[in-house]
C-alpha cells in the first residue's frame, strides 16, 4: 500500500513538472508556425523600392518579444523572398524601427503598441502581432490562435497607408478590417 501511495505521488509530481516544462516547447512550436506564416506574408507583400535603399539584399524582419520568439524565427533566417534574403533583427528596445520591413510584436501593452504604430506609420513597415486586439490598436496583421487554429486579420487601410500591397490570394484567406 505504501509503495502504491509513493508511486502515485511520484506520478503526480512528474506529470506536473512535465506539464510546466511543456509550456516552452509548445510556445516554441506555436511561434515557429507564426514565423512560417510571417515568411509567407513576406512573399505575398510588395514594398516600394525605396524601402530597400539601406538594407541591400535583405528583407529585415524585426522582432520584439522574448527569447522563445527569437529562437523560433531563426527557422526563417536566410530564406529567400524573391531576390532578397530574410535577416532577423532583435528590436526589443523598439529603436530604429524604420530599418524594418516586417515588425513582429509579441505581448506588448496597448500603450506601447500605439506609440510603435505612430513611430512606424510613415514607413513601409508591415506590423504583425498575435493578439486579437492588435488590429484595433493600429496593427496591420493579426495572427490569432482560436481553438488551435490561426486566423488572419488584416487592417487593409493601415497596409495601404504605409505604401504596402498584399496579394489578393493572401487577402482571401483573411478577415479584412478597415475596408471601405
Amino acid at each position: 500500500m505504501r509503495n502504491a501511495i509513493i508511486t502515485s505521488a511520484l506520478s503526480v509530481i512528474l506529470l506536473m513538472s512535465s506539464r510546466s516544462s511543456l509550456a516552452a516547447p509548445l510556445a516554441l512550436e506555436e511561434y515557429t508556425v507564426l514565423a512560417a506564416l510571417t515568411l509567407n506574408f513576406a512573399r505575398f507583400t510588395q514594398w516600394p523600392e525605396q524601402a530597400f535603399v539601406n538594407s541591400g539584399n535583405n528583407l529585415q524582419v524585426c522582432l520584439a518579444g522574448d527569447n522563445v520568439l527569437m529562437q523560433s524565427f531563426d527557422s526563417i533566417s536566410g530564406k529567400a523572398v524573391g531576390n532578397r534574403v530574410i535577416k532577423i533583427i532583435n528590436s526589443d528596445k523598439l529603436r530604429n524601427l524604420n530599418q524594418c520591413h516586417i515588425l513582429f510584436l509579441s505581448e506588448l501593452p496597448n500603450n506601447i503598441l500605439s506609440q510603435v504604430f505612430l513611430d512606424t506609420k510613415q514607413y513601409p513597415v508591415l506590423t504583425i502581432g498575435e493578439e486579437s486586439d492588435f488590429i484595433g490598436s493600429g496593427g496591420m496583421v493579426a495572427m490569432v490562435n482560436v481553438d488551435g487554429k490561426i486566423q488572419l486579420h488584416i487592417n487593409i487601410l493601415a497596409v495601404k497607408s504605409s505604401g504596402l500591397s498584399i496579394s489578393s490570394n493572401l487577402l482571401r484567406l483573411a478577415k479584412i478590417v478597415g475596408d471601405n
